[in-house]
């Protein structure tokens, strides 16, 4: 399976591992038929089935599978136990006096989650025809834009879109509310490297990559952390 070039900066890991450190952040990617055997609660159960469609319900149960497995092995408590709760924007968040932050994608066959003690986020986008140039002009700043335009490459913009939808799913108050006021500020140029995203006056540190030819990806956190982890399941298939 060929699962990419990840950054220097990740350490790969075999299994999740048995506790959190305090700075780490977790990185899992999984695909739709992960944790089947996990059980979720009756709240989750019933939003999966007012999906209309199986394209949005499959992807939605594999994210949410995977985060009562990985945290149930952190608190020690059963899967079916554990409170996932929507915040007053709509992110979800487990409920607990020690909580731990997270923050789930997916895109096309592929779902990934990255777990933190600290704001955190996550986005994967699989590649595909869009008017790069339109998007760039409507949501991007005035100068991203204009790099759009002047590359002629769609890989530019997807590492741009990623980078800022990562920002704001840490930042947690919703795209609708922060895509008119986001902007990638440095860093817009190799594939690998570590770029300032802001978000009015607030700031995040956002790392970009590729995890297959056709998809990318992008993490957002405050200050570095001392280790990133990641750890492909999907290789536990082959």
């Amino acid at each position: 399976m060929n699962v990419g070039k990840i950054p220097p900066l990740f350490k790969p890991i075999a299994n999740v591992p048995e506790e959190l450190a305090a700075g780490e952040i977790v990185i899992l990617l999984g695909d739709l038929a992960s944790g089947e055997e996990i059980p979720l609660s009756r709240e989750e159960r019933h939003r999966a089935e007012g999906m209309s469609s199986m394209k949005a319900r499959l992807p939605f149960l594999a994210a949410r599978r995977m985060l009562r497995s990985v945290l149930s092995q952190w608190y020690g408590v059963p899967c079916g136990e554990l409170t996932i709760m929507p915040d007053a924007f709509g992110k979800p968040r487990l409920v607990s006096d020690d909580p731990i932050h997270f923050s789930i994608t997916h895109s096309s066959e592929c779902v990934a989650a990255a777990f933190s003690r600290s704001e955190v986020g996550l986005d994967v986008e699989r590649m595909r025809e869009v008017d790069a140039r339109m998007l760039a002009s409507r949501f991007f700043s005035r100068k991203e834009a204009a790099d759009v335009a002047a590359s002629g490459n769609p890989e530019l913009f997807f590492k741009l879109w990623t980078c800022r939808e990562a920002a704001i799913k840490a930042d947690g108050r919703g795209m609708s509310k922060l895509i008119g006021i986001t902007e990638v500020v440095s860093g817009s140029g190799g594939e690998e490297e570590t770029v300032e995203v802001l978000i009015g006056s607030d700031r995040w540190r956002s790392v970009h990559w590729k995890i297959d030819a056709e998809t990318h990806a992008a993490l957002a956190y405050r200050e570095h952390p001392p280790l990133i982890s990641w750890c492909d399941l999907r290789c536990r298939l082959e």
